[in-house]
């Protein structure tokens, strides 16, 4: 009598539980790739922010004093806040302009530092 060939319910298991733990694996990375590409679009639209504040300076020819500002400014959907400091330099037709770019809590997401002429 020949006895039939196939896999036991040993096997079977075995080879389950094998299959649970590659496709738990590749969920969780496929999870994180898709989470660093959120955040990598939200750096984007923030170093945006950075260049429209710094295009703001440029084309309204603003000459600011030293000292800061800061603002709050919604693009594509994200809530940004930005902070601007302008330093005197050495030549005083100059000013150093450093902005920062943060979400919410306070994480620095661009920054741009820059120089305007008088």
């Amino acid at each position: 009598m020949k006895r039939a060939r196939g896999f036991t319910l040993l096997e079977v298991l075995i080879a389950l539980a094998m299959l649970a733990i590659v496709l738990s694996a590749a969920f969780r990375g496929i999870g994180m790739v898709a989470g660093q590409a959120g955040e990598l679009g939200e750096r984007h639209v923030a170093k945006w922010i950075a260049q429209n504040r710094l295009a703001q300076h440029r084309v309204l020819k603003s000459f600011p004093d030293p000292g800061n500002s800061e603002g709050v400014e919604e693009q594509a959907g994200y809530k940004f806040k930005w902070h601007e400091d302008y330093k005197t330099m050495d030549n005083v037709t100059f000013r150093r302009i450093d902005i920062k770019v943060m979400r919410e809590d306070n994480t620095i997401l661009a920054r741009m530092t820059s120089v305007v002429a008088k």
